[in-house]
């Protein structure tokens, strides 16, 4: 069975975030298995929560996501968000030491 999530980018990490409600409080978290689906919640409280976040600028591009559960984890069904609820499908290249290579202006 499909369930819905909700997503976004943090505006001040830049990261993608899962919006994550427990204890009556709402809170954004990296890891999709953390966020609150419309299999506990229904989906007007978790789209005004979302909203919300974005209205207070906590987090930017809100939209919904469909997921399907795989026992204890949430698993995005569309290809373009496993890769974001996974991160980089490559290796990363190591951060080069730009200091030492920066001009300092006279």
């Amino acid at each position: 069975m499909a369930y819905t999530v909700y997503t976004a980018s943090l505006l001040k990490e830049g990261l993608v975030a899962y919006l994550s409600i427990r204890d009556g409080e709402t809170s954004w978290t990296t890891d999709v298995n953390r966020a609150t689906s419309t299999e506990t919640v229904d989906d007007s409280i978790l789209s005004t929560e979302a909203e919300r976040s974005e209205q207070e600028n906590i987090v930017v591009g809100v939209y919904s996501v469909e997921v399907t559960r795989d026992g204890d984890r949430l698993v995005p069904t569309e290809n373009r968000e496993r890769i974001r609820a996974g991160g980089p499908t490559v290796a990363l290249p190591a951060a080069k030491n730009t200091t030492a290579n920066a001009r300092v202006a006279a």
